[in-house]
């Protein structure tokens, strides 16, 4: 059966698909430039941050903004490079602040457009793995298990919490505790190479890397009980 969807819903999907590309061309261009002075001179790349003032943080913040709109711009560099850049513990503010704003604008465009403004950011498998949350009783506690474990995609569960019965406080919060663990191991791992530490480094990498690859098999097999036990949904039948 066709589904009738409003003409000015699907022009906003179509206009919102050339954007990010545009948008990811250009965050792309310039996160490679950020990476790539960071890369050949880390001192350097701080001083040049630096230099830009409060023009730094206003820059580092917009693009974490767009990295959790546009979900194909990864966030692990930019972790790295704000606790380069500003430390563990403003390098972690700055990315949360953005990530925050970001997040709030995702679940705010899904709330107005629906699925189909999801399914312009991931396919139609990821999402339905999580359509288990639309109906989950527990949902705001359930939400945050998931959410707070390191390694789980936390910008397609914004997408989909639009998608919910979730109170916007409760994202807010979910949201934001739910990514400190992480950012602050990448930061503190960031700010240790900005200080010739490179053993702590190492050991903040080496902690986040395998916190991360326990919390995908933890968010996998949590995802997996949670659809075993629904009934599969009866087919359309054809008009």
């Amino acid at each position: 059966m066709s589904e009738n969807r409003p003409a000015g819903k699907n022009g906003f999907i179509r206009v919102f698909k050339i954007v990010s590309v545009i948008l990811i061309i250009a965050v792309v261009c310039l996160v490679g430039y950020i990476c790539y002075r960071f890369m050949s001179d880390p001192e350097q790349f701080s001083a040049w941050i630096k230099s830009h003032g409060i023009w730094g943080y206003v820059v580092y913040v917009g693009i974490t903004i767009l990295q959790i709109i546009i979900t194909i711009i990864p966030g692990g560099p930019l972790e790295l490079a704000g606790g380069y850049a500003f430390g563990a513990f403003w390098g972690t503010f700055l990315f949360v602040i953005g990530a925050f704003i970001g997040s709030l604008i995702a679940f705010g465009l899904v709330r107005k457009f629906g699925r189909d403004f999801v399914e312009s950011q991931f396919s139609k498998k990821q999402i339905k793995k999580l359509s288990f949350l639309e109906d989950e009783a527990k949902l705001n506690f359930i939400f945050m298990i998931l959410f707070i474990i390191p390694g789980c995609p936390k910008d397609l569960l914004c997408y989909v919490a639009g998608l919910t019965k979730m109170k916007l406080s409760a994202f807010c919060v979910i949201a934001t505790l739910g990514r400190l663990p992480a950012v602050i191991g990448t930061a503190v791992g960031g700010q240790a190479i900005e200080a010739g530490n490179y053993t702590m480094a190492v050991i903040a990498f080496a902690v986040t890397a395998a916190v991360s690859i326990i919390g995908m098999l933890i968010y996998s097999a949590i995802v997996k009980k949670k659809n075993s036990n629904r009934p599969e949904p009866e087919p359309e039948a054809e008009a």
